[in-house]
């Protein structure tokens, strides 16, 4: 198996620009093949709508006018559905039947379709037409525009505000009630923990959430199993980062919750998809301390941390020569290569310093792929200046059998001062996660799980 050099196989918190596009290539495929499901089952009405799209091609470009407009494998209410386009979205026209046209578009993610061609407008809805709109609008038809407001600017207060005022001039005081609801959480998220959960972890990472760990009663850790029901839209998570309570991260959607067992999140106050969010999130308040500041390597845990780095290599019968250009490489992510090393404050257990180091060692042969291999070291001063190994591990690997750890964040999870390391280990198409404790002055692995492929 080759080392994960490329955007198709890296682990998404390796490769940045590699994340989303996978993500949307995947749902993009699951919906594409709802249309290409109605045609290789021979459907007639799809096979007849998309000849005679192709027989009067006509292009352009068009906007969403409403909340939200449905996306069908073929023109027809109830054809079955691809996507929801999102207000103000631009959709490209192939051509138009009946009503209804053919066009791509890519938000959600992309898709292709036939939408209701009253649905669309010539030039995209802005907050300054609708807000016109508004003002212009009979009063029973202002919560229709209020409603598309909101949609389109759904963190600004105004918005919620015109909408509550036409449900209350209407005299629907549940759907004010409703909207208001919907208004302070999208404001004010608040992390909760739905009835009947147990304690839940979750890793954050370039703006999707995945669940990594359920915590049992007894403090063990289990796998979280399928994450689509962790994620109903605007719930609130604790966000941590560093060790630290850095906010709230807001489920935005659950599109993907049921492919890859992910969900779109914001880190509040941001008012978008967070996607240069990287942390953990609880159902549950681990600390309230704030995040710490990022800490400085001294010298002398620098100089321990390579040796610790050296001697799993060595373990792995790596050369000197390698182990050394191991060492020295600088992170490089995309290629999963490189030496990391982090310092903090691990509190009662004092100053920790953790190491990691993958790297890939040349092929021994025309026929054979390359070969990974990677170490971790865990040290702690010893008062004296100097600093001990407590935890380490390494492998080599090839084929498909790749796990490639590194450091990601920690946090204290059951409460004895004392932080949980997680590191996130990069697989064939995927990652997986690590979560190591300290007991008795040793650091071990007391869980690895939490698989989200890419």
């Amino acid at each position: 198996m080759p080392r994960l050099h490329f955007c198709s196989s890296a682990p998404f918190s390796a490769a940045p620009s590699c994340a989303a596009p996978r993500r949307i290539a995947l749902a993009a495929a699951l919906l594409l093949g709802i249309t290409g499901l109605a045609h290789a089952d021979g459907n007639a009405e799809y096979d007849a709508a998309l000849a005679a799209c192709k027989a009067a091609p006509k292009s352009g470009t068009r906007y969403v006018a409403v909340t939200g407009a449905f996306m069908r494998p073929v023109p027809r209410a109830d054809g079955g559905l691809i996507a929801r386009i999102p207000i103000a979205a631009a959709v490209k026209i192939e051509c138009e039947r009946d009503g209804w046209v053919r066009a791509t578009s890519e938000l959600p993610q992309p898709s292709v379709g036939w939408i209701r061609a009253d649905l669309l407008q010539a030039k995209a809805p802005t907050l300054a037409t609708l807000n016109a709109d508004y003002a212009a609008a009979a009063p029973d038809q202002r919560k229709t525009v209020a409603e598309r407001i909101v949609a389109l600017a759904p963190y600004q207060a105004r918005g919620h505000q015109l909408l509550i005022d036409a449900l209350t001039a209407a005299g629907d005081a549940e759907g004010a009630r409703k909207a208001a609801a919907t208004r302070d959480r999208l404001l004010d998220p608040k992390p909760e923990r739905l009835g009947g959960e147990p304690k839940l972890l979750f890793v954050v990472e370039r703006g999707y959430v995945a669940p990594l760990a359920r915590i049992g009663e007894d403090g063990r850790y289990q796998d979280a199993g399928d994450g689509a029901r962790y994620f109903p839209p605007l719930r609130g998570l604790h966000f941590f980062r560093r060790g630290g309570a850095d906010g709230v991260a807001q489920v935005l959607d659950e599109a993907l919750s049921d492919v890859t067992g992910e969900a779109k999140v914001r880190i509040a106050p941001a008012t978008a998809h967070s996607e240069d969010s990287r942390g953990l999130a609880t159902n549950f308040a681990a600390t309230a301390a704030k995040p710490a500041a990022v800490a400085a390597i001294p010298a002398a845990a620098r100089k321990a941390a390579e040796d610790a780095l050296r001697a799993g290599l060595r373990q792995q019968k790596v050369d000197r020569a390698q182990i050394e250009r191991a060492l020295k490489a600088k992170p490089d992510h995309q290629r999963d290569t490189g030496m990391e090393l982090h310092a903090f404050d691990a509190g009662s257990a004092g100053a920790v310093t953790v190491a990691t180091v993958i790297w890939s060692l040349p092929p021994a042969g025309p026929d054979q792929s390359d070969t990974s291999v990677a170490a971790s070291a865990i040290l702690e001063s010893d008062g004296k200046g100097g600093y001990r190994v407590v935890g380490s591990q390494s492998a080599s690997s090839a084929g498909d059998a790749l796990e490639s750890p590194r450091y990601f964040e920690r946090l204290d999870l059951d409460g004895d001062s004392v932080p949980e390391l997680i590191f996130q280990v990069g697989q064939y198409e995927g990652v997986d996660y690590q979560i190591w404790s300290r007991k008795s002055g040793q650091w071990k692995k007391v869980y690895q799980g939490g698989y989200v492929g890419v």
